[in-house]
């Protein structure tokens, strides 16, 4: 089974919101190649996590660790 990563950033997206950590999130973007999640905050700032040969839990755990 292939995994459908953009399904799962955006899942992940809203569930971040959902926090305490995430609250300040706009949007969570996957690149056209699928190899980095582009995390953009309300005020304009941007985080990249390079997310290149994940599988769609190690994505997961690769944004998380960008709010810890």
């Amino acid at each position: 089974m292939k995994e459908n990563k953009k399904d799962i950033v955006s899942r992940l997206s809203v569930l971040m919101k959902a926090t305490r950590a995430g609250e300040d999130v706009h949007k969570m973007i996957l690149s056209e190649d699928e190899n980095e999640v582009t995390i953009r905050f309300q005020s304009g700032y941007e985080r990249t996590v390079n997310v290149e040969c994940d599988s769609g839990i190690a994505l997961i755990q690769d944004v998380i660790r960008m709010f810890l």
